[in-house]
Formats: structure tokens, sequence, C-alpha cells
């Protein structure tokens, strides 16, 4: 394989070699048409002189008068600027044939705004004007593409050209005499360049937009905006734009050609950034394109109001600062090994090299010709073939690292249940009997506790290359994957489960049997950094009956492991898992976070003098079985202890928050919803950054949420505690002193913290009636909260009697059984909805 592998590739190269002959053996009859002007095929010899009229006032029939104070120079000299000037250029004819000579006057700016050509005879007098230029009227669009003039020049005569360049922006007129099978050449050789450059950019931009349309990766529509940017910037500089556009569209394009400028490179750094991917990071140097891009974009816009001569110079000038950042971006690319973006890079000499020529050219430093006035849209054209083999290189490599991440677990890089499946459609296809066999590392959640991630992986690693091992010695395990040479038979289904396949049709007693030896065989101890891991092993398998799917197969075969190690269950047979309060539940508490497997459920609140429900207690629950019975109480405490507790009052805030939003979706707009914060809550980072931003996420009004602190919250990080409070009556949150009475603090805690409302625990309601003692506490609780301007709810309300005794103690709100238990947000707001017409 690895064989064919580079004869491909050798025959690839020579067909690229042969591409790059064709390639430079057609660009050699390209650049050759500036090499053949009249004085070099014709026995016409030309002169050149020019005079720079800097006030712009000076009238034609002046410069007639006064054509002996022309510089003589060749055109090359004339300092060529965006400075608002008019420059005059004259060209002396002397045919010294014997026959007349008919020449085509080509002057190569077709963004020239007014070009007036004076053909004068040998005493100066003008025998013929010709006024050419992007803001004349009723030219033909190959005198706007390619402005030229014909004339004949007599036998034994002189005569003269004289040019006067009048344009705001590019005013550099290269002028060039041809005879008329040379111009010929030239207009073909030209025509050419432009059909190829856009028609290999118009079909770039047609399959890169079939690409979007496949992927919807948004870095292909930027690709094809730095197109579409290219081809009007170069439409304009070279007049090809003539013949794409309406003749309005063309004209306001050449006007506003530095738009074009800041366009293409807008769009060069945004397909940068994207790219290379940094709008995933977010990091400073996403910061700085982001910026520099604005800057662009404001640049661009201010160029509709300003003059080309001075945008121009701007803009060379944010072009070095555009430089600069892609070069930084791409080198702390290059250094992370981003190995398919290759084409990209090499893509940025021609740019480079191209962007440079281009202003060289048109400020005089460079001389003229054909090819180097080619030379920006020969490189863009090659950038943009080369970008194009980068995005379809970042395709091939995205897409092989999906298969692999599809097919392979991401810690160990073994196969996964992916190709477990595929296996398995496979077999069922094939109507073959097999059976899943599965091994387990025993406790494995412990030591991956015990572990850190790349320890565990290599455990895990280093057990199935035994197996796997173990697994070529029979030939009835089968490949997973044949395509490599390693030919995997095992797969990785993550916390510490191995999976294999059987095909052999064999009694349950023998596949047990040789199920029971591979285990025997596989490591008892592993090391670990001096440690010397005691390893066990659970082992499970079950039978392919043709009916089930793979989810119940594979869930069957995890059944076989879940009872007891060597022991197999027959299909369709449950067993529930034994619950601890243990490093296990931790880990499956842990993951039920992650994956919203946890729910909370709402306890109304009642005012006891109207019978409204006023709010409700946003309670945790966890409905999987068998985790439905754990106390919650507990899993707090297991949450507190183990650091999860954080990330799970965030996570109840997120879900509070949703719930407000469709209690007032459906009409109820002044219920509150409490949430429970811990002492623990205080290492949030920006807590109130966080409560404040869930808050607007949904569109809930602060009014509506309630925080709800125990007594022994505040015992903790007091200042920290009452700084938090204060900060949550400030944004117009609730803060409620929680489950009074059972802590420890002192009457001082009223004073320091701005609660609104105390909660009376339910151990002094539950039997209120039956215990006088409660009954004065609970009064005595309520009459000092009340003399403090503080609400109070009862908490653990069962019955009417406990019910009437607190309204008559004059407590305000109460919550407990006797109204409801709690229930799902859906249940809830149908029990909202009947309390609602019941009131």
């Amino acid at each position: 394989m690895k064989n064919n592998h580079l004869r491909y590739r050798f025959i690839a190269v020579l067909i690229l070699l042969f591409l790059f002959y064709v390639i430079a053996n057609f660009a050699s009859h390209l650049v050759t048409p500036t090499r053949y002007t009249i004085d070099k095929t014709t026995p016409i010899y030309l002169s050149q002189s020019y005079l720079i009229d800097d006030t712009k006032n000076l009238h034609t029939q002046q410069i007639l008068d006064n054509l002996n104070s022309f510089t003589a120079k060749p055109f090359e000299h004339i300092d060529w600027n965006f400075t608002p000037r008019n420059y005059w250029l004259l060209v002396d004819l002397d045919n010294r044939s014997q026959q007349n000579e008919k020449i085509v006057a080509h002057f190569d700016n077709p963004m020239v705004d007014h070009l007036t050509v004076y053909h004068l005879d040998s005493h100066n007098n003008i025998i013929t004007t010709t006024r050419l230029g992007d803001l004349e009227s009723e030219l033909s669009l190959f005198q706007y593409s390619v402005p030229h003039i014909r004339l004949t020049i007599t036998a034994q005569s002189k005569q003269k050209l004289l040019l006067k360049v009048d344009t705001t922006g590019i005013s550099k007129t290269p002028v060039n005499l041809y005879g008329e099978a040379e111009f010929q050449d030239l207009t073909r050789s030209q025509t050419a360049i432009w059909g190829i450059f856009v028609g290999v950019l118009i079909m770039a931009a047609l399959y890169n937009l079939v690409l979007f349309f496949g992927i919807k990766d948004r870095v292909y529509l930027i690709y094809i905006g730095y197109i579409i940017s290219a081809i009007i910037l170069m439409g304009g500089v070279l007049g090809f734009g003539f013949y794409l556009w309406p003749l309005s569209w063309q004209l306001f394009f050449q006007k506003y050609i530095v738009v074009s400028n800041y366009a293409i490179a807008l769009f060069t750094l945004a397909f940068c950034t994207m790219f290379l991917r940094y709008h995933k990071e977010q990091c400073w140097r996403y910061k700085l394109s982001i910026y520099l891009m604005l800057l662009m974009f404001c640049l661009g816009i201010s160029c509709f109001f300003i003059a080309e001569n001075i945008a121009a110079p701007i803009f060379f000038a944010v072009l070095v600062l555009l430089y600069i950042v892609c070069i930084i971006m791409i080198y702390r690319k290059l250094r992370s090994g981003f190995r398919w973006a290759k084409f990209y890079v090499v893509s940025w000499i021609p740019l480079i090299i191209g962007a440079a020529i281009q202003p060289l050219e048109l400020t005089g430093v460079l001389p003229y010709s054909f090819a180097i006035r080619h030379a920006f849209l020969v490189a863009i054209l090659c950038e943009v073939v080369l970008m194009a083999m980068a995005l379809a290189d970042r395709v091939r490599y995205q897409r092989e690292k999906a298969l692999y991440h599809a097919t392979h677990t991401e810690q160990t890089k073994l196969l996964n249940s992916a190709m477990l499946k595929q296996a398995y459609m496979s077999l069922q296809l094939k109507q073959r009997r097999a059976s899943l066999c599965l091994i387990r590392i025993t406790d494995f959640h412990s030591l991956s506790h015990i572990l850190n991630q790349t320890q565990s992986s290599q455990l895990v690693v280093a057990i199935a290359k035994s197996l796997e091992l173990q697994l070529s010695k029979e030939r009835e395990f089968i490949n997973l994957e044949s395509n490599l040479d390693t030919c995997p038979r095992i797969a990785d289904l993550s916390n510490g489960v191995l999976a294999f396949i059987s095909i052999k049709t064999q009694s349950a007693q023998s596949l047990h049997d040789k199920l029971t030896k591979i285990r025997k065989s596989l490591p008892k101890h592993h090391p670990v950094q001096g440690f010397d891991l005691q390893l066990s092993y659970a082992m499970g398998y079950c039978i392919l009956d043709g009916e089930s799917g793979f989810d119940t197969w594979l869930q069957n075969g995890y059944f076989s492991l879940t009872e007891a190690p060597q022991t197999s269950y027959p299909n369709n047979q449950s067993k529930l898992i034994p619950v601890t309060m243990n490093i296990s539940l931790a880990a499956a508490f842990q993951n039920a976070l992650k994956t919203n497997q946890l729910t909370i459920y709402h306890q109304p609140q009642i005012d006891l003098r109207t019978g409204q429900t006023i709010g409700s207690e946003a309670l945790l629950r966890w409905p999987n079985a068998p985790y439905e019975q754990i106390n919650i109480e507990a899993l707090i405490l297991l949450a507190e202890r183990t650091g999860l507790i954080n990330k799970l009052t965030l996570w109840v805030l997120e879900q509070a928050c949703q719930d407000i939003a469709k209690f007032n979706h459906a009409g109820f707009f002044k219920h509150k919803v409490s949430v429970n914060l811990s002492a623990k809550n205080l290492m949030i980072h920006n807590l109130i950054e966080k409560i404040e931003n869930t808050l607007l996420k949904h569109n809930v009004p602060a009014k509506q949420l309630k925080f709800e602190l125990t007594e022994s919250a505040l015992i903790a990080n007091q200042q920290q505690m009452i700084h938090l409070v204060e900060q949550l009556t400030r944004l117009g949150i609730e803060v409620i002193l929680d489950d009074f009475g059972t802590g420890y603090s002192s009457l001082n805690c009223f004073v320091s913290y701005n609660f609104s409302t105390l909660k009376i625990d339910k151990s002094f309601i539950i039997g209120l009636p039956t215990h006088s003692a409660n009954r004065v506490i609970v009064k005595a609780a309520i009459e000092m909260a009340h003399s403090l301007g503080l609400k109070v709810t009862a908490e653990g309300v069962e019955d009417v009697t406990t019910q009437q005794l607190l309204k008559a103690m004059e407590a305000d709100y109460g919550q407990g059984y006797y109204y409801s238990k709690a229930i799902a947000v859906d249940d809830y707001l149908l029990w909202l909805a009947e309390n609602k017409q019941a009131n």
C-alpha cells in the first residue's frame, strides 16, 4: 500500500512539472509585445520630452508655443505620483522610409480620466485631436479598455504626438507605438491573460460556492469575496472590467478603485483569520485582526468621500500593517504544527511579490513592460490557485480528522463503538452468528480518580495491547478495521470497557471458558510512577439474535458486566446498579451534570393571606434510574466535597431562568423562583456578572429571581458574603435567610445582611399543632422578623391546621406538601393554571 502511495505521488509530480512547462511555454509568447514597438521594427525614429504643469492652468496654445521648454528626457524619468497636476507628453516622429507607415499609439492606462491626444505636423499645427479617458463619453468598449489611436506617418516626414494627461489618482500613462501587426499581438496577449484570469477566478468562485452549500463553512464565502474583489480591482487597473460589467458599473469601480483595494485587503485578512481558525481561539491575535478589519472597513468607506490621490497613500500604509498582522498569525500557526497550511503559506509569496511590483511600477521605480504591467494579475492568479489547493488540503485534513475521531476514542486512540456497530451491521447483513464479548477493568471509576487522564489512558492502552495479543491467537475474533496494517480487533467503549466480537458457532459454556482463559492472561498489575496497581477484570458476553438492534445488543452486553464477573445475562433482562455514596457516584453525578441528565423541580410558595402562589423554590432532582431515590441533600454535600458545587449552582441558575421565561410566556409575570446558594459559591469567578448575563440571556427581570442562603453559609467568609448580598440586592434580587433556627449565627446577621425574607426551617413547622414549644419559637421568630422589616416563609406545611396556625401567627408565606410536592416544570405549569382558576 505504501509503495502504491509513493508511485501515485511520483505520477502527480510528473503531471505538475508538465503543467508548469506548458504554462512557461505559453507565457513566453505572451510577454513579448512591448519589445516590438515601431522604433525597433520600422525606420521611424522617436524622441521624447515632457512638461509637468503643477498649476493645471496651461492651455493647449500656450503649450504649442513653448514646446522648446519641454524636458528632453524619456518618459521613464517623469515623476509620476498622486499629486493633482497635468502631464504634457511630446513624442517626435521621424519617418525616414520611402513609404507611409500606419502606426497605433497605445496609452496603457485605462483608468486615466481625461487623455487628449494632438497629432501635429512638422510646423506644430494640429492635424487631429482625439479625446480618450474613462470620463469621456461615446467611446467604444475597446477604446475604454485599451486607450489608443491610429494614425499614418507619411514617407520622409516629421510629425509629433502631444498628449495631455489630466487625471486623479493613477497618473502614469505608458506610451507605446506599434505597427498594426504588433498591436494585434499586444491585444491578443492581453485578451489571453484577461480571459485566463477571469475564467480561472470565476470557476474557482463557483466551485467554492458549491463547497459552501455542501460544507457550510464561512471561509468559502470569504474566499469568494476575495476573488470578486480581485476581479473588480484588476478589471479597473487593466481595463478588462469594461467587458464584465455595465459601463456605468465599471466607471463607478474605477472612480473608487481604492475601495476595491481595501476590499481585497479586508478579505485577505478575514480569510487568513478564518482559514487558520483564530475565530475558534478568541486570542489577542484574533482581536488584533478584527480591529484591523474594522479600521480597513472605515477607511474603505471614507474613500467615497475623499480624493483618490489622498486615499491611495493611506492604503499603502495600511497594507504594511496587513502584512505584519498576517505574518504574525501565520508564524504562530506554523510553530504549532499546522501542516495542512503549507499551500496557504506558499500562496503569500506571489502575492507579496506582485503587490510590491504594482506600486513600484506605477510610481516609476520599476521600468514599464508588458510582463511587469501584468505581474500583479499573474500573482493573484497564482495565489488564488494556491489558496484553492490550501482549502482542498484543509478539507481533506478535516475529513481525515473527523473520520478518525468518529472511529477512535480521543484519549486512547483505540477504535470506538462506531467501528463495533459497523461490524455488527456487516454481520447482520450476512446473517452470521456472532457474540459480543466485553472485558471491564474492575473499579475503573475509582482508579480514574487516582490516576490523571494520561495515566488512565495509558492503563487502558496497555491492557488493550495485552488483550489484542491474546485475541490474535484465535481466528474466531474478527478484525474491526481491515485497511490498516495492525488490523485491530478491540473497541474501547470508554470507562474501562473493551469490546470484541466472536463469530465462532459454539455453546455459551465454551465461549465462557475461552473468555475466562483470556481474562486470566491479562495483566494483574500496572506500574504507575512507582505504584503497583492491583487489577482485576469482569467479563460478559451477549449472543446476536438477529432481531434486536445494535443498541440492545450492546446494552445486554453491559448488563452481563453489571451483575457480576464471569456471568452472562439473557437478552432483554435489566439489572440495577447498586448505589453507594462513593467516588464512582461522584463521577456519575459529574457526568449527569455535563450531559444535562439532572433537572429541577418546583415546589410552590403560597401567600397565606390571599392564598395566591407567589413563587416557587427550585429543587435539584436526578430522575435517571437508579439515582432517583438518592437523598438530594447528600448529593449536594457530595458536590461540595468534590468541587462540583459551583458548576452545579450555575447550572441550576441557568435552568431556573429558563423556567422563569416559561412562566412569563404562560402569563405568570409575577412568579418568582428561589435558588439556593452555598458558601462555596463565593469561589465562582465573576459570580454577579454571570448572574446578570444569565438573566439577560433569558430576558428575565432580576426581581423574579431570589437566592436562599443558609445560616451556615454566613459563618465562613463573612465579609465576602456580606458584599455578595449587597451586590445581589443592588441588582434587584431578593436574598432569603434559609433554614432559620438550625445554624449557629447570632442575631447580628440581621443587621449585617440585607435580607428580604426569613425562612423558618421545616423542623419547627412539622408537628407545630402538637408541640407548644415550637409554636412559641415560631411565633417569636415571626414577630422578630416583622419588627426588622422582613417577610417570613414557613417551610414544611403539611396540613390545614398548620396553615391556620401560621396564618394566625401572621406568617407571610407557606411552603410544603399541603400545597404540592416538588414537581417538574411542565406539571408545575399545569398546577399553576389550575391553582389560578381555583383562586
